[in-house]
């Protein structure tokens, strides 16, 4: 799964942590900028996901090189749960994964290969997944 994330001012937390900047869009501009990202791929059949993810996107998948921008790696069907034991390193390498929100992840699911989904909204921001395997 890869995706393109656009935050909004009127989250918790309105900061672009790969630009560092604080984000002063609305939701709406958000979604209306998303919106045109999704024409702009469905016209294209996705070629420049990654480009545009590198330009665009507000997540920290977008640093990943060439055609790797914007992939989220492999992503479990459930969401993670609270799980036992304390500080291992299976617990600090999970808290590094990047993880998207349980509806956005049951919307990724829910594609076929190579198929894009449609905006969603979570309390990360606006989401463009597409599934990649």
């Amino acid at each position: 799964v890869r995706q393109i994330l656009l935050r909004h001012a009127g989250m918790a937390k309105p900061i672009d942590p790969v630009r560092n900047k604080k984000v002063t869009r609305t939701l709406e501009e958000a979604e209306e900028q998303m919106l045109q990202l999704l024409v702009e791929f469905s016209a294209n059949n996705c070629a420049n996901f990654p480009a545009v993810c590198k330009a665009k996107s507000e997540c920290h998948s977008s640093l990943k090189g060439g055609a790797l921008a914007g992939d989220m790696g492999w992503l479990d069907r459930a969401p993670p749960s609270g799980g036992s034991g304390s500080g291992s390193s299976a617990q600090k390498a999970s808290a590094m994964k990047l993880t998207l929100p349980p509806h956005v992840l049951k919307g990724a699911f829910e594609l076929q290969v190579g198929e894009l989904g449609d905006i969603m909204t979570s309390e990360q921001g606006v989401h463009l997944v597409q599934r990649t395997a």
